[in-house]
C-alpha cells in the first residue's frame, strides 16, 4: 500500500513538471502591434493575466519592465514552467509590439491569445475576445444563398 501511494505521488509530481510553453507542448502564439506606449501595454498584459490566466490553482504573475522592453509571465505554484509569456518591445513613444505565447491547453489557449491581443490593443482586460477575428471566414455564412 505504501509503495502504491509513493509511486502515485511520484507520477503526479513528474506530471506536474511536464507543463508549460515548450516547443513541443502544443503552445499557441500570436503577435500584436498596438498604438499604445510600452508601459500601457505591459499594464494591460498584467491586468489581463491577473484577471483571466491565474485560474484557481495558485498560479502567479511575474513581470519585468524597463525603458524599451517588458516581459510578463504566468507561472505555476511550484516550478518555473511558463503557462503564458508576453514579451513587449517599444517601437516608438506611442507604439509597441508584443509577442504572446500560451501553453495551448485549458485557460491558456488560442482564445486567451486573442483576448490578450485585445487587452493590449484596447487597454481593457477581458477573458473573452469580443472583436472580430482575423482572418475572416472564407465562407460567408451570414448571407442568404442566392436562388437558382
Amino acid at each position: 500500500m505504501f509503495k502504491a501511494i509513493s509511486l502515485a505521488s511520484l507520477v503526479l509530481a513528474l506530471a506536474g513538471c511536464a507543463v508549460g510553453t515548450g516547443p513541443n507542448d502544443g503552445a499557441v502564439s500570436g503577435e500584436v502591434q498596438a498604438q499604445v506606449p510600452l508601459k500601457a501595454a505591459y499594464d494591460a498584459a498584467v491586468a489581463q493575466a491577473q484577471r483571466c490566466l491565474v485560474g484557481q490553482g495558485g498560479y502567479r504573475v511575474e513581470g519585468q519592465l524597463n525603458e524599451t522592453t517588458a516581459v510578463m509571465r504566468v507561472l505555476p505554484p511550484f516550478g518555473s514552467n511558463e503557462m503564458a509569456r508576453v514579451e513587449i518591445k517599444s517601437t516608438g513613444p506611442q507604439s509597441s509590439t508584443a509577442h504572446i505565447n500560451m501553453w495551448g491547453r485549458s485557460i491558456w489557449n488560442s482564445d486567451a491569445v486573442r483576448a490578450m491581443k485585445d487587452a493590449i490593443t484596447y487597454g481593457l482586460p477581458s477573458c473573452v475576445a469580443y472583436m472580430p477575428g482575423s482572418p475572416q471566414p472564407k465562407e460567408e455564412v451570414w448571407k442568404l444563398p442566392r436562388p437558382r
